[in-house]
């Protein structure tokens, strides 16, 4: 029924009338709380404080027509029933006497409704069970099924065509509930805003991010969001300023760990002797760097390692390991040489980077997994995503600046998949070949994307693969 979905149509409903703010949706568990406050369930009590004033009105009445003695008759009583209504709103106000009213609950994921034990399937609903009790100041509506009898909301005789209008969207909810439309109420994302936040769901979950929304969760939870960003951007990303942020973002997006990939894919497919040559001589290096043995016989070896890493073209870029060595200017001005530089940083900077690249060798063998590497682009983009997030959390990058950066990377990641089932896969074997074999936090991103396919709650549910996306914010 549109973008804003059935419950917000619900509480436009009841705008204005006395039914407001009787409503409560928990966006985390998929219910509409209906509460049970006495004000709604007695139309006495409202009649009372009436009572009171007119009362109290009387009283002064005849207090200024010069008989006293009648006045203190109205006065009297006014006053106590203005008292015992005022006690009593003291009492739901600040103690806890308005949850022996429990709430009616409309349980959408589970398609029934609740009030204590008793539990009434929506199919069991009939329009008919939804009652109106006319008196005349007030219109209640009431459920009014076998197992179970409750009052829904309550309206002034004046809110005639609110109350209708309340009814009919109450019962589209009960009897054929738009269920995406019910999760995203209150959401301030569009469709492709949504879309967009869906491709870098896993990598957003994975570190206690909610998949809602561009920013920080809301309430108190947003200083928590902010200090977790800012840490996450420092470590592993080293971005301690905007400048590092998008340099970090322009590597993922140009190159990536999709590059190393690629050539560790081209080195599983070489002969069984070549693979063990490689291998044997990235332990060499790696060992005599971690025991800081840099003396000339180093340099020959890391010249060899380069040399059998790049097979065909080794001799190229063998020729570039001294002047990057010596950190001449220009050395890495070549597509070649920026490429080699990365390597030696990683190999100098990460100790784990030679452990997790025979790994990769190992993962690559497989003749399955080594044909899909060039579709690993979701491992860099879905990153590139949240780093964009987490630069708005943080303050550094405007809401429009990155929508409008983060939209043309959707827009390669949809057309480079078929599905959010097929990106998935994709995520999760180049976290894989990342990783160096997966470890225990592998089982955790399986986990993760499994949820994030099932529950209806996600993103990857509420939006169509298919959605065609265009800017559809203002």
């Amino acid at each position: 029924m549109g973008e804003a979905g059935q419950l917000d149509a619900l509480e436009r409903a009841v705008e204005g009338t006395l039914a407001e703010g009787s409503f409560e949706f928990d966006g985390d568990e998929a219910v509409l709380r209906i509460e049970g406050s006495l004000v709604l369930t007695t139309g006495w009590f409202l009649g009372l404080g009436a009572g009171g004033v007119g009362l109290l009105l009387a009283g002064a009445v005849l207090s200024l027509t010069g008989l006293p003695d009648e006045a203190r008759w109205a006065l009297a009583p006014g006053a106590v029933l203005l008292g015992l209504v005022g006690g009593f709103v003291l009492l739901l106000r600040f103690t806890p006497l308005a949850r022996l009213w429990s709430d009616l609950e409309l349980r959408f994921a589970e398609q029934a409704m609740v009030h204590r034990r008793t539990r009434v399937p929506f199919g069991e609903l009939r329009p008919e069970h939804l009652v109106w009790k006319n008196g005349r100041f007030f219109r209640r509506l009431y459920v009014r099924h076998p197992a179970l009898r409750k009052q829904l909301a309550g309206f002034f005789g004046s809110e005639e065509r609110q109350a209708a209008e309340f009814r009919q969207r109450l019962w589209e909810l009960i009897s054929a509930p738009d269920l995406p439309g019910v999760l995203a109420h209150g959401g301030a994302l569009t469709p492709v805003q949504r879309w967009i936040i869906a491709a870098g769901a896993p990598y957003g979950a994975i570190n206690g991010f909610r998949v809602d929304r561009l920013g920080a969760a809301p309430g108190t939870a947003a200083a928590a969001d902010r200090r977790a960003a800012h840490d996450l951007l420092q470590d592993p990303w080293g971005a301690y300023d905007l400048e590092q942020l998008l340099g970090a973002v322009n590597w993922l997006v140009q190159d990536g760990h999709r590059a190393d990939f690629t050539q560790d894919a081209l080195l599983a497919a070489r002969p069984a002797a070549a693979q063990e040559e490689y291998g044997s001589l990235l332990s060499e290096v790696d060992g005599l760097i971690a025991r800081d043995q840099l003396e000339p016989p180093f340099v020959e070896r890391l010249i060899e390692l380069v040399r059998v890493r790049y097979g065909d073209e080794g001799g190229s870029y063998a020729r570039l390991v001294p002047p990057l060595l010596r950190d001449e200017p220009g050395a890495d001005a070549s597509e070649e040489g920026a490429e080699l530089a990365l390597f030696l940083h990683q190999l100098f900077n990460d100790r784990n980077h030679a452990a997790e690249e025979l790994h990769r060798l190992k993962a690559l063998a497989d003749p399955a997994l080594r044909a899909n590497v060039g579709r690993f682009l979701i491992w860099d983009y879905g990153r590139a995503l949240m780093l964009y997030r987490w630069g708005h959390i943080v303050g550094w990058l405007a809401e429009e600046y990155c929508w409008d950066r983060m939209l043309p990377l959707a827009l390669d990641i949809q057309r480079r998949y078929t599905s959010w089932h097929d990106m998935a896969t994709c995520y999760l074997q180049g976290r894989l070949l990342w990783s160096g074999g997966g470890g225990k936090t592998q089982a955790e991103y399986e986990r993760l994307i499994k949820e994030l396919a099932t529950e209806p709650r996600s993103p990857w549910n509420l939006v169509p693969w298919d959605l065609e996306l265009t800017r559809d914010w203002t």
